[in-house]
């Protein structure tokens, strides 16, 4: 579908650049170079132009695109060849439309004698025009280098056949499940394209916010006289962040539990009918076991409404265990200060001191997309999570 620029543009995007056709966006990015290589003769700076990846960057609105463009300022480290923003508007009175945009994005590295710079085109779609993302994304891409797709927002949207099809031609698909909308179907969208795209590495920006958690969780069990507790997990409690006006955001939380159930290898001990998924209330619950274990366990997953925490950020992980008539409780609880984890081990021989673990509530963003742009291969204990969870939802 050609662009539809006559008599002005259905959008104003002044900070996407020039307004171009799409078939316009090659010839208008040398011109641009052209002119930056004259004024860099003239003001005597040094341009320095990257060519290792294409990032494509698809967002469901306006504003997120916008937001997404000045995060690409915090990646001038980073050597993208060429950004691609996609707004696709998928809501059912948009105008059936395709327009696009181009600009030479350009940032000081050393005081202003040397300057970062790429490529960025911003296209526009909306109505059935969005169908075609998928055959029109290569035309604006360059050629011979890897693409990285950064889906913002849910996977699925109206038809996640569009995601399917733009994911289909990267080597590397990073989403955020902490935008998603409808949390556990994008998590099995997510888990379905895993299976159906093997050679592609899928990663999450919300895994890389629980990588602390993960690691503080491993530690307990780094201590030797500690380790004979795995195999008598009784119980696993996670609870996240919740407002006060009932916002819920469990994903970092059913993370952390598929995360868990895979890491000991756990299996499903009850029929569906005794586990609990609420998600009005954001609650869930199953009977899992371990290997050769008697016994049973339960995870649950539950909101503790604290106001001054980021939603959907954990709380708190607690492992009751017990092992050779030892009981004992591994806990790591957000503190009242919100940078700060305490870690505790209690039993009945011994009670370890509270330890203070330095854990931001907040992560940068640009910095988790920042991690992850640069690897190229596959996380293989994240798709397993992944996997492991959509069972899980699927049980409860």
């Amino acid at each position: 579908m050609a662009n539809n620029i006559a008599g002005g543009p259905v959008k104003r995007l002044p900070w996407a650049g020039k307004q171009v056709r799409i078939e316009e966006v090659e010839t208008t990015l040398s011109s641009l170079w052209k002119m930056s290589a004259d004024n860099m003769r003239t003001g005597a700076n040094l341009h320095v132009r990257t060519s290792v990846l294409n990032l494509v960057i698809c967002t469901p609105d306006v504003e997120s695109a916008q937001h997404a463009s000045k995060l690409l300022r915090d990646l001038s480290s980073t050597h993208i060849a060429r950004a691609t923003i996609v707004v696709l508007d998928q809501s059912p009175a948009a105008p059936d439309a395709l327009e696009s945009w181009v600009t030479l994005r350009c940032f000081s590295m050393i005081s202003d004698l040397m300057r970062h710079c790429f490529e960025q085109t911003t296209l526009l779609m909306s109505g059935r025009a969005t169908r075609a993302l998928g055959s029109t994304l290569p035309s604006v891409l360059k050629a011979h280098l890897p693409v990285y797709l950064w889906w913002l927002g849910d996977t699925r949207g109206a038809d996640d056949r569009i995601f399917h099809a733009v994911a289909e031609l990267c080597q590397r698909v990073i989403v955020d499940s902490a935008t998603f909308l409808h949390p556990e179907q994008d998590i099995h969208t997510l888990a379905d394209y895993c299976k159906a795209a093997p050679d592609v590495a899928v990663s999450d920006l919300n895994w890389g916010r629980l990588t602390p958690w993960r690691q503080l969780v491993a530690q307990f069990f780094d201590v030797a006289e500690y380790l004979p507790f795995l195999a008598g997990i009784e119980r696993i409690e996670i609870a996240y962040a919740a407002t006060p006006n009932e916002v819920r955001d469990p994903t970092g939380a059913l993370l952390l539990a598929g995360w868990l159930k895979a890491r000991l290898n756990m299996y499903l001990a009850a029929p569906r009918e005794k586990n609990l998924r609420d998600t009005t209330g954001g609650i869930y619950r199953w009977l899992l076991a371990l290997p050769d274990a008697e016994h049973e366990t339960l995870l649950q997953i539950q909101p503790h409404v604290q106001a001054d925490l980021q939603p959907g950020s954990i709380y708190l992980v607690r492992l009751t265990c017990n092992a050779d008539n030892r009981r004992a409780i591994f806990t790591i609880k957000r503190d009242a200060d919100t940078d700060y984890v305490l870690t505790s081990v209690e039993s009945v021989q011994e009670t370890r001191p509270i330890r203070t673990v330095n854990l931001p509530n907040r992560h940068e963003e640009s910095e988790l997309l920042r991690k992850e742009l640069e690897i190229m291969v596959h996380d293989q204990f994240f798709e397993q999570t992944l996997q492991e969870l959509a069972m899980l939802i699927g049980e409860a």
